[in-house]
């Protein structure tokens, strides 16, 4: 397959020095973490990097960078990630109905929802107890043959929105059935291996790996997850851990218009452009100013009070670390603070400017592991992708590295422009 690659020269400034990091005053955002401390338990601990550099941090109490506890929906993002790195090598297609790989559904009449069906929270599936896909005396097989038995499909699969962990527990059944290994060794080999999470594991609920929330891990390890989102599927040190396609796919929004059948989303003031939380693949979208407009940030913050995001209009990420064991039913009484926590630090942002990107530098493309294509342009800021050089469809925010797999077509096999 042929590969094209377009790069328009008058439209990159100037090579000169890099741009100074404003002088940004984040008081703001500590005073609001600072004055809400028995929101968060035994302590809590915030780390937010800006294109990698380290931008803000908060700690108090118990919990530091490298504490390891629970994050329970945390886990929901981390779980994305590996099913779209099994789906990016053909071990399955997201549009799969369920039923072609575990038959106990079809026979149930319940074989019809796919994949992404299952991991957008559009699938259906929803019962509120028992909930198999946390139960610790249960395996992965076992909660799912009960899933399979118990849980009904209360809405035509894809037309309505209802939060529940039955269909993500599902879908790694599958992954464990199509490639023969469990879930654990999956998630070792393909996400928490390659990324260096050396204390993350899906043991929080025993035998039973509960897809959906059962990941206990330290916030450095998870920062490591976010970290190699911004940078499109590749982590700091090179390593391709999933496509960068694969990372467009986070940053779609499953459910814009679709009613809720079942949210445990709160009411706030501090919702980005007052929009309610809608969900993608695995994971919240924080911010979206239009259905037609890119998503902006993503979340997915567990109930035990912790909260990871990513910013990819600001190029930050960040995470409110906590282990919040009282809360409130659905979501933690943490969530509102953290939201609140959000809004003071884009304000800030905001308010001084970004730093600007530094001088450009050589574009290089490489061959890489798994047949991948590895572009690297240091002073990048928009990347443009088409299959003709007529009609471009923009990528904002996103900067280099990119890669791409090009046995799996698609926009892989076509032109590519980068920009500033």
């Amino acid at each position: 397959m042929r590969l094209f690659l377009l790069v328009w020269l008058g439209l990159v400034s100037a090579v000169g020095s890099p741009a100074q990091t404003p002088a940004y005053d984040f008081s703001a955002a500590r005073d609001q973490l600072a004055g809400n401390l028995d929101l968060y338990g035994p302590g809590v601990c915030a780390l937010v990097e800006l294109r990698g550099t380290p931008l803000f941090s908060y700690q108090s109490g118990l919990i530091g960078p490298d504490t390891k506890v629970g994050i329970a929906s945390c886990s929901k993002w981390l779980s994305g990630a590996i099913v779209l790195i099994l789906a990016e090598r053909g071990t399955f297609n997201l549009e799969d109905p369920i039923g072609l790989h575990l038959p106990e559904f079809e026979a149930a009449g319940k074989g019809a929802p796919t994949i992404r069906q299952c991991f957008a929270m559009t699938s259906g599936f929803f019962l509120g107890n028992p909930d198999y896909e946390i139960d610790r005396t249960l395996t992965l097989a076992e909660s799912v043959d009960r899933i399979a038995a118990n849980t009904p499909i209360v809405f035509p699969p894809g037309t309505q929105f209802a939060y529940d962990g039955d269909g993500m527990q599902i879908v790694g059944r599958i992954c464990e059935v199509v490639t023969g290994k469990s879930w654990a060794t999956l998630a070792d080999e393909l996400l928490f291996g390659p990324l260096g999470m050396t204390s993350a594991s899906y043991d929080l609920f025993d035998s039973n790996p509960a897809i959906a929330g059962g990941v206990r891990c330290t916030a450095n390890d998870y920062l490591k997850f976010l970290r190699m989102l911004l940078r499109n599927g590749i982590a700091p040190d090179g390593t391709i851990v999933m496509s960068s396609r694969s990372v467009e796919v986070f940053f779609a929004n499953q459910t814009w218009g679709l009613p809720e059948y079942a949210s445990p989303w709160p009411p706030s003031a501090s919702n980005v452009y007052g929009h309610r939380g809608d969900y993608g693949l695995g994971a919240w979208i924080l911010a979206q100013p239009s259905a037609e407009a890119p998503v902006e940030e993503v979340c997915s913050p567990g109930a035990f009070g912790s909260f990871p995001w990513v910013d990819r209009k600001r190029g930050v990420c960040g995470i409110v670390f906590t282990l919040k064991l009282n809360t409130a039913p659905g979501f933690s009484a943490t969530q509102d603070n953290n939201l609140h926590v959000l809004a003071l630090l884009r304000a800030e942002l905001d308010a001084k400017g970004l730093p600007a990107p530094g001088p450009e530098g050589a574009l290089t493309l490489t061959p890489a592991a798994n047949g991948y294509l590895r572009l690297d342009w240091s002073g990048g800021e928009l990347l443009e992708t088409s299959t003709d050089l007529v009609n471009w469809r923009a990528w904002p925010f996103v900067s280099s590295p990119f890669a791409e797999n090009p046995a799996q077509g698609g926009a892989a096999s076509g032109f590519y422009r980068l920009r500033r």
